[in-house]
C-alpha cells in the first residue's frame, strides 16, 4: 500500500539574519512511512533573474552600433538570397511573408527549385554508398525530390492513392471556407497552406477540427477524402522530418578530404571537444522533437548535466541508490514529471523586497518553452520549417544548449563540497544568450554557407526581419554586441569564455584588458538599461518515494532563499 503524507512549511517573513527555516521532527516520521521503497529528496531550486533590469556598458553598445545592426542584417540576407537564387524579400513583404516563405508556403516553386539544386549538389559530394542510399531514401524517393514536410505528406498520400495531387483536395477546402473564394494562388501553394493550418488545428483543438471535418464532407466527399488522407500524411511525415534533420547532423555528408563529415563534427570542433576537459562540454547530438508552433520556430530543452544532478538530488536510503543504478538519472528526471503539479493559482513568496513565484517541476516543465529539468538535451522545432533552411535554427539552439551546459558545469565547480538544501541556478542575460547563439552559428556554418548559401538563408532572413522591426531585438542587438566583442578580443575561445563568466552581468565584460584598450575611445558613452521579464521561480524541496515508476510525495518544505546566488 502506498502512503502519501504532504507537509508544506512556509515562512514568509524570516527573522533578521535567518534564512533557513522549517525544520520539523515530523518529516523524519513521515519519511519512515514507506521504509522499503526507494526514497529521494529533490532540493529546493530557485531559478530566473533576480532583477528586472540589465545594464549594457555604453562603450560596448557604442562599438556594437558603429555599423547599424539593421543594415548589417539586411545586407547579409540580401547576399545569401541572391546567391541562393531566390527572391530577396523586403519591406512589408518581408514582414508579412517571412514565416511562410521559409516554410515553403510563399513563392514555393522558386524556393523548391533552389533547395532541389542544393540537394543535387550535396548528393554529388557524398563519400559513401551507405550515405548516398540513406540520402536518396529521405530526399529522392524513387527519383522524386522531397524537400520539406509538404512534399513528404504528398508522397505518403500518393503511396496510398496513386495520382493524388494538391488539386484533389481543393473543392472540399474551398467549400469549407479554408481557401479564399476565387483564390488565384496555385494549388501547390494554397492547398498546403490550408492543410498545414488544419494539421495545427487538429493537434490543438480536436473539437474544432471535428467540425471542420464535417464541413469538408458536406462540401465534397471525394475531395474531403483526399484532404483527410493528406492530413494524415502531414502527421505521419513528421517522423520523416526528424530523420531529415538527423541525417544532416549525424551523417558524413560534408566534403572533408574524401572522408566526409557531419554537421555535429563542425559543432564539436568549434567547442574543442577532444581538447577540453570531458566534464566541460559533452557535445552529444540533441534529440530532435517536432512541435506544431504554427510558425518557423525552434527552442532548446535543457537537460541536466550529471554534476548538477548530483547537487539537486539526494538518495535517502539504499533502495534509492539501487533504483538509480538500475534506471539512471534520466529515469528519475522523467519520474519528476509525475509529481503532483500543485495549485495552478499564482502563489508568491515575499522575502524582503522580492516576490518569487512558487511552482513545481511538472508545472514549470509544461509552462516553459524550454522545459525544466529535462532528462536530456533536446530541440523542439516546427516541422513546417524547410529542413535545409532549418539547419541554422537547429545549430543556433544547439549552441544555447552547449553554452548552458558549460555554464552549469562551471557553476557546480564553484560550489562548496558540502551538499546544501537550496540550489540557486545561474541566469543568462537574454541579449548575450541570443547574441552568442547567432554569432557562433554563423561561425560554424560559414564554410558550408560559402558553398551552399541557402543553408544560412533561414537564420539571416530571420535576423533581417527582426531588425526591420527594431534594432533592439535580442537577436539583432545581441549579435551586434557579440560580434563587436569578438573583433575587440580577436580570439574566439576568449570571447566565449568572457560571455560565459559574465553571462548574468554583462557590465563586467568591459574590464578585460583587450576590451578596455579597444573601446577606450567610447569610454564616455552612457550605459543603456534594458528591462527583462520578471521570471524568478522557486520549486520547494520535495521528499518522495517511487513505486512502479510513480513518485509519492512524503513531504515538501519551503526554505527562504538567501539574497546571493549559489547554495545555502
Amino acid at each position: 500500500m502506498r502512503h502519501t503524507v504532504c507537509l508544506i512549511l512556509v515562512t514568509l517573513v524570516p527573522p533578521p539574519a535567518v534564512h533557513l527555516v522549517a525544520q520539523a521532527p515530523s518529516l523524519v516520521e513521515a519519511a519512515s512511512a514507506s521504509p522499503g521503497l526507494p526514497r529521494f529528496t529533490l532540493r529546493e531550486i530557485v531559478a530566473g533573474p533576480s532583477d528586472t533590469l540589465t545594464r549594457i556598458p555604453g562603450r560596448w553598445l557604442k562599438a556594437a552600433l558603429a555599423v547599424r545592426p539593421e543594415s548589417l542584417a539586411a545586407q547579409a540576407y540580401r547576399d545569401a538570397a541572391t546567391r541562393s537564387g531566390v527572391t530577396h524579400l523586403q519591406g512589408d513583404v518581408l514582414a508579412a511573408e517571412r514565416a511562410r516563405h521559409v516554410m515553403g508556403l510563399y513563392r514555393r516553386t522558386e524556393l523548391t527549385r533552389a533547395i532541389q539544386r542544393t540537394l543535387a549538389s550535396i548528393r554529388t559530394t557524398l563519400p559513401s554508398d551507405t550515405t548516398l542510399a540513406r540520402f536518396d531514401h529521405l530526399f529522392r524517393y524513387r527519383g522524386q525530390w522531397i524537400v520539406d514536410l509538404h512534399d513528404a505528406a504528398l508522397v505518403w498520400a500518393r503511396m496510398r492513392v496513386p495520382g493524388l495531387t494538391w488539386e484533389s483536395a481543393r473543392r472540399a477546402l474551398a467549400g469549407a471556407h479554408w481557401l479564399p473564394a476565387g483564390d488565384s494562388v496555385a494549388s501547390s501553394e494554397a492547398v498546403p497552406r490550408a492543410l498545414y493550418s488544419l494539421t495545427i488545428l487538429a493537434a490543438n483543438d480536436s473539437a474544432a477540427f471535428e467540425a471542420v471535418r464535417s464541413d469538408l464532407w458536406n462540401a465534397d466527399s471525394a475531395a474531403a477524402s483526399a484532404a483527410l488522407l493528406l492530413l494524415t500524411g502531414y502527421t505521419e511525415s513528421q517522423s520523416w522530418y526528424v530523420d531529415a534533420l538527423e541525417f544532416f547532423l549525424t551523417e558524413p555528408w560534408i566534403p572533408d578530404h574524401g572522408r566526409g563529415g557531419a554537421l555535429s563534427d563542425l559543432v564539436r570542433s568549434y567547442w574543442g571537444v577532444g581538447r577540453a576537459p570531458a566534464a566541460e562540454v559533452q557535445a552529444t547530438v540533441p534529440e530532435i522533437r517536432t512541435r506544431l508552433f504554427g510558425h518557423p520556430q525552434a527552442v532548446p530543452h535543457y537537460g541536466v548535466p550529471r554534476r548538477l544532478f548530483e547537487r539537486l538530488v539526494r538518495t535517502d536510503n539504499p533502495g534509492a541508490e539501487a533504483w538509480l543504478e538500475l534506471h539512471g538519472e534520466t529515469g528519475l528526471l522523467r519520474a519528476l514529471r509525475r509529481l503532483p503539479p500543485g495549485d495552478t493559482s499564482l502563489v508568491l513568496l515575499q522575502t524582503g523586497s522580492e516576490a518569487i513565484r512558487l511552482t513545481t517541476v511538472p508545472r514549470q516543465a509544461r509552462e516553459s518553452l524550454n522545459g525544466f529539468l529535462e532528462p536530456r538535451d533536446a530541440i523542439a522545432i516546427d516541422p513546417g520549417y524547410s529542413p535545409l533552411l532549418a539547419l541554422g535554427a537547429v545549430v543556433h539552439e544547439w549552441q544555447h544548449l552547449l553554452f548552458r551546459q558549460r555554464q552549469l558545469n562551471a557553476f557546480v565547480s564553484g560550489l562548496p563540497r558540502q551538499r546544501a538544501s537550496i540550489v540557486q541556478l545561474p541566469w543568462t542575460e537574454p541579449s548575450l544568450a541570443e547574441g552568442f547563439a547567432e554569432w557562433s552559428t554563423e561561425q560554424i556554418l560559414a564554410p558550408l554557407a560559402e558553398r551552399w548559401p541557402i543553408l544560412s538563408l533561414g537564420e539571416l532572413q530571420k535576423r533581417a526581419g527582426l531588425a526591420q522591426k527594431g534594432a533592439e531585438d535580442q537577436h539583432v542587438l545581441g549579435y551586434a554586441l557579440v560580434r563587436a566583442l569578438a573583433e575587440a578580443v580577436g580570439d574566439r575561445a576568449v570571447t566565449t569564455d568572457l560571455l560565459l563568466r559574465h553571462a548574468e552581468d554583462p557590465s563586467r565584460v568591459v574590464r578585460h584588458p583587450r576590451v578596455r584598450g579597444a573601446w577606450n575611445r567610447h569610454r564616455t558613452a552612457p550605459d543603456r538599461v534594458f528591462t527583462v521579464p520578471a521570471g524568478r521561480v522557486l520549486i520547494p524541496e520535495v521528499t518522495f518515494t517511487i513505486e512502479d515508476g510513480f513518485p509519492d510525495v512524503i513531504a515538501s518544505r519551503i526554505l527562504i532563499p538567501p539574497a546571493g546566488r549559489g547554495q545555502r
